[in-house]
This record gives C-alpha cells, structure tokens and sequence, in this order.
C-alpha cells in the first residue's frame, strides 16, 4: 500500500496513521488554503475533546497549518462535536465532519485496518467528508453559550 508523503511526515508526527488524523490534515488543508500559511494570523478552535482518538484530529490541524497549541494559534475544546472553527481578520470559517463519515469510522474502523481506512478518507472527495461554510463580519468564535476572543482567550 503506497502512502503518499505528506501522510508519511503527519504519521511521523502524530507517531501512526489514523482516520482522526487524516481528517484533521484534511480540515487543516482547507483553512490553509483559504487564510494562506502566515504564522500568527489565523487562530482554530477544534471542538473534539482532548482524548484520543478524536482529539488526534488536531495533530492533522498541526502538521497542515501554521497553527499550533505550542504558538497559541490552536486551542482544544472539551466539545466533541468533531468540527474546528477558524478565524483571520474578519473572516470566519467552520469545517465540520460529516455524521455519517464519522459513524462510518467509529462502526468500522479498527486497529488492524485503520491505516487503509485512513487512505480511504485522505482520497475522498471533500464535499463528501466535510461541511464547510464562512461567516464573515463576526467578532468571535462560539463554544457552546460562551464567546471567546481567540487572540487572547478571553471570554466575552
């Protein structure tokens, strides 16, 4: 089974290839090549808790955007709705998993076959695993009823 390079430096990272972290690639891929690769300019919620294996979604987030926890450019929320919220300047952007790709994984997947299943969602057409849509004009990223500024981290 051939894996292409990117998914070889993401595994490297992350230290395997699973379908969570592909997903997070993927989700990444997107926010980059809509708000470009400037370090310290875009800031990402992901809301999928931080125990594995859903929270390796943000390892993806890492490798494939200029944001990090380490750089405080991606924050973790205790939310597992399997979805990141990503803000620059005045735009927003939320990328969201689609259900039935996430129960497809969580009925399916295993150990032994999570690497082909992670190659099956790295070749997936986007439309088909993700929900994207951009909000200009807002002034904050929403956790559940609560606002937060994500240049400081402050609620609102």
């Amino acid at each position: 089974m051939m894996i292409p390079e990117e998914l070889k430096r993401a595994a490297e990272f992350h230290t395997h290839l699973g379908p969570f972290l592909v997903i997070g690639l993927r989700m990444g891929s997107v926010v980059t090549r809509e708000f470009g690769s400037e370090p310290f300019v875009t800031d990402i919620i992901a809301f999928t808790g931080t125990r594995p294996p859903y929270s390796c979604l943000a390892d993806g987030i890492q490798v494939s955007t200029p944001c990090t926890v380490g750089n405080g450019g991606l924050k973790l929320s205790e939310e597992r709705a399997m979805a990141i919220e990503a803000r620059h300047d005045d735009r927003f952007l939320s990328i969201t998993l689609r259900h039935e790709i996430l129960d497809w994984i969580e009925r399916d997947c295993t150990e032994e076959n999570q690497e082909s299943f992670s190659l099956r969602i790295w070749a997936m057409p986007e439309e088909k695993l993700l929900t994207i849509s951009e909000s200009p004009g807002e002034k904050h990223i929403f956790i559940g009823e609560s606002a937060i500024d994500p240049r400081n981290g402050e609620g609102t």
